[in-house]
Protein backbone atom coordinates (compact mmCIF):
# COMPACT_ATOMS: atom_id res chain seq x y z
CA UNK A 1 0.00 0.00 0.00
CA UNK A 2 1.07 3.13 -0.68
CA UNK A 3 2.16 5.82 2.06
CA UNK A 4 0.16 9.07 2.45
CA UNK A 5 3.01 10.77 1.12
CA UNK A 6 3.53 8.79 -1.73
CA UNK A 7 -0.05 9.20 -2.71
CA UNK A 8 0.14 13.48 -1.97
CA UNK A 9 3.19 13.10 -4.68
CA UNK A 10 1.16 11.52 -6.74
CA UNK A 11 -1.95 13.40 -6.90
CA UNK A 12 0.28 16.47 -7.03
CA UNK A 13 1.79 14.92 -10.69
CA UNK A 14 -1.63 14.17 -11.60
CA UNK A 15 -3.11 17.57 -11.23
CA UNK A 16 0.42 19.15 -13.18
CA UNK A 17 -0.81 16.51 -16.38
CA UNK A 18 -4.38 17.25 -15.83
CA UNK A 19 -3.20 20.97 -16.47
CA UNK A 20 -0.80 20.35 -19.33
CA UNK A 21 -3.83 17.94 -21.08
CA UNK A 22 -6.00 20.78 -21.02
CA UNK A 23 -3.87 23.35 -21.78
CA UNK A 24 -2.99 20.84 -24.96
CA UNK A 25 -6.94 20.55 -25.57
CA UNK A 26 -7.87 24.19 -25.69
CA UNK A 27 -4.45 24.87 -27.90
CA UNK A 28 -6.03 22.33 -30.57
CA UNK A 29 -9.18 22.95 -29.76
CA UNK A 30 -7.96 26.90 -31.29
CA UNK A 31 -6.51 25.33 -34.10
CA UNK A 32 -9.20 23.31 -35.16
CA UNK A 33 -11.85 26.34 -35.94
CA UNK A 34 -9.05 27.31 -38.65
CA UNK A 35 -9.20 24.12 -40.95
CA UNK A 36 -12.02 23.12 -43.63
CA UNK A 37 -12.74 19.24 -44.12
CA UNK A 38 -9.50 18.54 -45.04
CA UNK A 39 -7.01 15.55 -43.62
CA UNK A 40 -5.29 18.13 -41.31
CA UNK A 41 -8.39 18.43 -39.87
CA UNK A 42 -9.52 14.71 -39.57
CA UNK A 43 -5.96 14.48 -38.43
CA UNK A 44 -7.03 17.01 -35.35
CA UNK A 45 -9.79 15.65 -34.63
CA UNK A 46 -8.49 12.64 -33.77
CA UNK A 47 -5.61 14.06 -31.80
CA UNK A 48 -8.37 15.91 -29.77
CA UNK A 49 -10.17 12.68 -29.32
CA UNK A 50 -7.27 11.29 -28.24
CA UNK A 51 -6.73 14.24 -25.20
CA UNK A 52 -9.86 13.41 -24.17
CA UNK A 53 -9.45 9.59 -23.72
CA UNK A 54 -6.24 10.55 -22.42
CA UNK A 55 -7.71 13.05 -19.32
CA UNK A 56 -10.66 10.72 -18.45
CA UNK A 57 -8.85 7.95 -17.65
CA UNK A 58 -6.15 10.65 -15.72
CA UNK A 59 -9.31 11.31 -13.55
CA UNK A 60 -9.85 8.14 -12.85
CA UNK A 61 -6.70 7.76 -11.88
CA UNK A 62 -6.53 11.12 -9.78
CA UNK A 63 -10.11 9.67 -8.20
CA UNK A 64 -8.80 6.82 -7.01
CA UNK A 65 -5.85 8.58 -5.31
CA UNK A 66 -8.04 11.15 -3.32
CA UNK A 67 -10.19 7.83 -2.45
CA UNK A 68 -7.49 6.64 -1.41
CA UNK A 69 -5.80 9.87 0.66
CA UNK A 70 -9.40 9.51 2.61
CA UNK A 71 -8.50 6.46 3.76
CA UNK A 72 -5.70 8.62 6.09
CA UNK A 73 -6.71 10.32 9.02
CA UNK A 74 -4.69 13.63 9.32
CA UNK A 75 -4.32 15.02 12.83
CA UNK A 76 -1.66 17.04 14.26
CA UNK A 77 0.61 16.16 11.94
CA UNK A 78 0.40 12.72 12.41
CA UNK A 79 -1.00 10.47 9.68
CA UNK A 80 -3.33 7.23 11.01
CA UNK A 81 -4.37 4.55 8.45
CA UNK A 82 -7.97 4.38 8.87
Amino acid sequence: MATFHELQTQQRALLDNLDELEEATDALTERLHGFADTDEFTNHQEQLAWLHRQRAGLLVVLSETERSLLTFDVRDDVIILR
